[in-house]
């Protein structure tokens, strides 16, 4: 992928604060494990007011943050416009910050709402929403059939503002150390919701697992893969090639817990499609075997397309061969064909995502 995206940290982190209805804190609590990997890379400085202790004045703590902040979320739903205090003060503030130029006001959709019903009244804001709301597309993250992949397009975005925000900085602070002690089994990082991030790739790719009725994982190694991606300061992604999605929701929503965006095509013509219109870059071709329509080596016509095309990107073949003979066959076409690898088990393709990544 280019290079302009990284390293994260170019600068101090941006102070964000979360503005949001206390109905949809479980949807923010997701959000922010979420974040929590921009967070250590030294990308952002969240607050929301549960960080409030007793004994401080609530109003005044978060006026402060409020008027800080480089970088304003709103969490959109209809709690969030039933709440005085949200209009009266936050969202009044925000937009007014806004206006000034002198903070970044990114709504995010969580619950379907009437968007144009939002520019009527004192505080218009269907037109921000339309603008430069997320996730794309406006469809509210709880209409997602795929959760994960909903709060890693929000991420992909919010990352995006703070790079712009640090861009517009004319002292950069030094960097941050890069992260370590992520590949550590056992004790855990010792932060305890970057902790629950990795926690939800392993049970995910643990649930894909057993879903393919392969033998159980080794958490600690499927940590230790985990661990490694979500340290990868650059943005990832990958192209999925799969006439049946479904089949792989266990494993995308593993990448998206590691930050690794999963863009979706169901043939290879779609493929090939979406790598000429791409802007973007891919790090990563994954593809099944066959195809229902009539393609039994349809890994092999889209491999040959790419090279053609010249995409010199990795690509790895994710098949359901289960007998030894058959994998090895498979395995050794594969690397015939000049494939970076193949793969039937989550934990084996987790670490085929590693290694094509990361080199290691």
């Amino acid at each position: 992928m280019p290079d302009t995206a990284s390293p994260l940290a170019a600068a101090a982190p941006v102070s964000l604060f979360y503005s949001y209805a206390h109905e949809d804190e479980a949807l923010r609590d997701a959000l922010q494990r979420h974040l929590k990997i921009l967070q250590v890379h030294g990308l952002i400085r969240p607050w929301h007011d549960r960080a409030i202790v007793p004994g401080q004045d609530w109003h005044q703590e978060i006026n402060v943050h409020l008027q800080q902040a480089d970088l304003i979320l709103l969490l959109l739903s209809s709690y969030f416009f039933d709440s005085d205090y949200i209009l009266g003060v936050e969202l009044k503030t925000a937009l007014q910050r806004a206006a000034a130029g002198d903070a970044t006001v990114v709504p995010i959709l969580l619950r379907p709402l009437d968007l144009d019903a939002l520019d009527g009244g004192a505080l218009p804001l269907g037109q921000m929403l339309k603008q430069q709301g997320l996730p794309r597309d406006l469809k509210p993250v709880t209409k997602w059939g795929q959760r994960e992949e909903a709060w890693m397009n929000v991420s992909k975005g919010l990352r995006m503002a703070a790079l712009a925000i640090q861009s517009r900085r004319r002292a950069p602070a030094a960097a941050p150390a890069a992260m370590d002690g992520f590949s550590l089994v056992g004790a855990g990082s010792g932060d305890a919701l970057l902790d629950t991030v990795l926690a939800h790739g392993v049970d995910a790719l643990q649930a894909a697992q057993a879903a393919r009725h392969g033998p159980a994982p080794d958490p600690g190694l499927l940590r230790q893969l985990a661990g490694a991606l979500i340290s990868d300061p650059t943005p990832r992604r990958l192209l999925w090639v799969d006439d049946h999605p479904d089949w792989n929701l266990g494993e995308r929503a593993a990448l998206a817990c590691m930050q690794i965006e999963v863009v979706l095509a169901l043939t290879t013509d779609d493929a090939l499609a979406t790598l000429a219109a791409d802007t973007e870059g891919f790090d990563l071709v994954i593809s099944d075997w066959s195809r229902d329509a009539g393609l039994p080596e349809a890994w092999r016509q889209l491999l040959g397309g790419l090279r053609r095309s010249g995409h010199a990107m990795p690509f790895v073949v994710y098949h359901g061969a289960m007998g030894s003979a058959e994998r090895a066959e498979r395995a050794a076409q594969a690397s015939a064909a000049g494939a970076f690898g193949d793969a039937v088990m989550p934990d084996q393709l987790l670490a085929l995502v590693r290694r094509a990544l990361l080199g290691a």
